[in-house]
């Protein structure tokens, strides 16, 4: 291989990969795994293209990410450091993000959050990167319309997603190629091909099974609307025992009507692999703190003798659902429970706890490391029926409902997320490698 700069780092031969290199379709849709070499793959795609002689004197080709602040951040240096300086016209512009090239060519790299940037011009060719988060419709309405005269190609490539502003039509595009609609083809791959399998096994742990089979397989997942769509009552709810030397942790959610506890212990799925079992709910009607932790100390507080963590909605640090004090004071100052009390400052992203407890309801590797008793039934209802909305948000609790969803499993998504946060961690000294054509 001809190493045209430093960047041009040598690949390792894939076959897929290989398959879409040679792909002389005008449309080829690309989903495959995070970390699967299909951006690499994509960039250097575009820049051979440049110095190719065209019918027209000035070819033109794009690349676009779904905003200009990503377009900016993660794209340009990146395609600027594949041309070799030879090739410059003159120095590349930051500013326009605009390279033009001694063979007459030029390459945008632009952002489609305004669609605007890619109309009105007829381009040769371009690459939509994260084709699961692009505005719905600007394929068809602002790309395809400006790749007519010339017979412009493109590439749409992204992790195939359930969610995401563009998820339906990328997956409806990829479709078409694996039905052999006229010029168009599909790819996929899997990441577990390209990075090092110590960097998969930490995926399989730190990801839900659905997500790992998309993140890293590169497989297009039923959205369904289901938010804890890796709950499986069957297999999550066995009767679980309460054991009076350990620690209860409490996941508060604070609502006057209803207020919302789960009561949790770890225990140990497997030597050195921690899991949660949740053995008892506290679910009452117009009450408030106080009146909560009074009610939980007569039910278990009096015989419990394994100590106390308090976690939950960090709000508690100011709300209060009493004239008194804050949420977080009262618990922190009742003498009873000497409990240690560790309220965040900040709450995770709604999407980040979400994902946290999928995953500990079932992750990649099969685990399934949060066991909820029967008894608790407003939670093991929360989690069959609270849904999803179009961007893959959990919805709100529904106040005025008999069930009022959403607050039992917002409590157990704080205990979740401080205890077993979704951080990937990549092992030491292993570096991503990227195969390709």
């Amino acid at each position: 291989m001809i190493s045209l700069t430093e960047a041009w780092t040598q690949l390792r031969p894939h076959e897929k990969q290989s398959q879409a290199w040679r792909s002389r379709s005008r449309v080829v849709c690309i989903a495959a795994g995070r970390g699967s070499g299909k951006t690499e793959l994509a960039r250097r795609r575009i820049i051979t293209r440049l110095p190719l002689k065209t019918p027209w004197a000035d070819p033109k080709y794009f690349y676009a990410l779904p905003t200009y602040a990503q377009a900016s951040l993660v794209a340009w240096d990146a395609l600027i450091s594949l041309i070799p300086k030879h090739w410059l016209a003159k120095e590349p512009s930051r500013s326009k993000m605009i390279v033009e090239t001694v063979f007459g060519s030029r390459l945008y790299c632009v952002g489609l959050d305004k669609p605007a940037r890619i109309e009105g011009v007829q381009w040769d060719g371009g690459v939509i990167d994260e084709s699961s988060d692009q505005k719905p419709g600007v394929f068809d309405r602002s790309v395809r319309p400006a790749l007519t005269h010339r017979a412009g190609w493109c590439w749409r490539i992204g992790v195939p997603k359930r969610f995401g502003p563009g998820a339906r039509e990328f997956k409806h595009a990829f479709d078409l190629g694996l039905r052999g609609e006229a010029g168009v083809e599909s790819y996929t791959w899997s990441s577990e091909d390209i990075l090092p399998p110590e960097e998969v096994n930490v995926l399989r742990r730190q990801l839900s099974h659905k997500d790992f089979l998309e993140q890293v397989g590169g497989n297009f997942q039923d959205a369904g609307g289901q938010a804890y769509y890796e709950f499986d009552e069957e297999q999550n709810c066995p009767a679980v025992a309460y054991e009076a030397h350990k620690p209860i942790i409490v996941g508060s959610d604070f609502n006057v009507d209803p207020m919302a506890w789960v009561l949790g212990q770890f225990y140990e799925f497997e030597p050195g692999v921690k899991g949660l079992k949740i053995f008892d709910e506290i679910w009452l009607r117009n009450t408030n703190t106080q009146q909560t932790l009074d009610y939980l100390w007569n039910k278990w507080g009096i015989k419990h003798k394994g100590g106390w963590f308090f976690v939950g909605d960090a709000t508690s640090r100011r709300r209060q659902t009493s004239a008194v004090s804050s949420d977080y004071t009262q618990i922190k100052n009742d003498k009873r429970f000497k409990a240690k009390v560790r309220y965040d400052k900040s709450n995770p992203a709604v999407r980040d706890r979400l994902t946290a407890v999928n995953t500990l309801l079932h992750n990649g590797l099969g685990q399934r490391r949060l066991l909820i008793d029967p008894r608790c039934t407003h939670l093991i209802e929360d989690l069959k029926e609270r849904n999803l909305d179009e961007y893959g948000n959990p919805v709100a609790a529904e106040p005025g409902l008999e069930h009022d969803s959403g607050h039992a499993t917002d409590a157990l998504g704080y205990l979740v997320w401080k205890y077993f946060p979704i951080v990937a961690k990549r092992p030491e000294g292993n570096k991503l490698v990227v195969v390709g054509a």
